[in-house]
């Protein structure tokens, strides 16, 4: 009964820090005009985030230790991330908007963190594959976060009253999951590394080539939750609600692969399952960035959340339990890597929209997208002899 319970509670921490974003895509167009931005301005802002988590993944592993364990960190930082998502809605000025999503992105790195290696432990603890299931309910979250802003945002609600009101019900709702979680000592708990070890880590050599691996479909994620609801005002003469309905539609689709991609593992290799996800990220990215309308775009949608949603799960858990390093090290790693991809691409897509147009810059995207394709052997553990090196 207890596996059952900590599994849901891991589900409901996901759920929660994804549903934050969520509520954040279709509001970036009524941010955009209210700061009066140029899609060039705006993706300049953008940069903010993915700064902020790049220094949250580099401190997480120790200041989860310090903090008191995974549980507490959870408890922690998912409603501050809720709370911290506040600030942009009341940005003034386009500096203002710049800190606030620099803040913001410092406490999702420390949250990535934190629920992602939790989710590992669990996954050890009860000796069951939750992994993907766990980023099937992040996905969930999105989808349901993407729908509640486009219906407020539809009805005309200020992104100030509902970023207020949304996000700390959201809080509150992840404290109270992560409070669920199981405590320390029912978890397999790993040799704590000395205290005088570097609060900032890079990559060992065991994951380097692994870190990378996600990058392609990170980058494909990052661009539909922070351009999809441009690209179809703009390009497409959209509403804000076919905006939220098109992202949602983005993630129900990646969620349900997610949710069932415990079972795919079972059934198939993890190279093939990664290989047949980079072709189809690669031709829905292609298929978005070239739609003519907004039927082709939900096909495209479609096709870009299932070629996006398991090959970062997939290399998690590889991760985790690759040797050399405690698990949240190895976590902090491919989550600085690739969650930074994922957030640094947007801000870089607006750059490029600004020289080549918004279809051209997400057709650039294409060669990162069919990457995962070609490294797909990394998701394989390491022979023995690689290992011994490792450790």
């Amino acid at each position: 009964m207890s596996s059952q319970k900590y599994t849901f509670a891991i589900f409901g921490v996901f759920f929660t820090e994804s549903a934050v974003l969520g509520n954040w895509i279709p509001r970036i167009p009524d941010i955009k005009e209210n700061l009066g931005l140029s899609v060039g301005e705006l993706g300049f802002s953008l940069f903010a985030m993915p700064l902020g988590t790049l220094l949250g993944l580099f401190i997480a592993a120790k200041i989860i230790e310090h903090i008191g364990g995974l549980r507490r960190a959870c408890q922690v930082f998912v409603p501050l991330w809720a709370l911290s998502f506040i600030l942009p809605a009341f940005a003034s000025t386009q500096w203002e908007f710049v800190l606030f999503l620099f803040i913001s992105g410092g406490t999702v790195g420390l949250v990535e963190v934190a629920m992602n290696t939790e989710a590992d432990r669990i996954e050890q603890l009860y000796n069951k594959k939750i992994m993907s299931r766990c980023h099937g309910f992040w996905s969930l979250g999105s989808m349901v976060g993407a729908l509640t802003g486009g219906l407020l945002a539809q009805a005309g609600v200020a992104v100030s009253t509902h970023f207020a009101i949304v996000f700390v019900l959201l809080a509150i709702l992840g404290f109270v999951v992560a409070s669920r979680l199981p405590k320390p000592e029912k978890l397999v708990v790993e040799e704590p590394e000395p205290v005088s070890a570097p609060i900032i880590r890079l990559p060992s050599k065991a994951i380097v080539l692994l870190c990378i691996l996600p990058i392609g479909s990170m980058v494909v994620e990052g661009a539909f939750i922070d351009w999809s609801g441009v690209f179809m005002r703009t390009i497409l003469d959209a509403s804000p609600l076919i905006i939220g309905i098109t992202y949602s539609f983005f993630a129900i689709v990646m969620a349900a692969v997610r949710l069932s991609g415990d079972h795919i593992r079972e059934r198939f290799s993890e190279q093939l399952i990664v290989q047949v996800s980079g072709i189809a990220a690669f031709a829905g990215i292609v298929l978005f960035a070239l739609a003519p309308n907004i039927i082709v775009a939900f096909i495209a949608a479609a096709l870009s959340g299932m070629g996006v949603a398991v090959v970062y799960p997939l290399a998690i858990t590889a991760a985790a339990r690759r040797p050399g390093r405690s698990s949240a090290d190895n976590v902090a790693s491919i989550t600085m890597i690739s969650f930074s991809a994922f957030l640094f691409a947007p801000p870089i897509i607006g750059l490029l929209s600004e020289l080549f147009g918004l279809r051209i810059a997400l057709l650039l995207l294409s060669p990162l997208a069919i990457s995962s394709f070609f490294l797909s052997a990394q998701i394989n553990p390491l022979p023995d002899t690689e290992k011994s090196a490792a450790d």
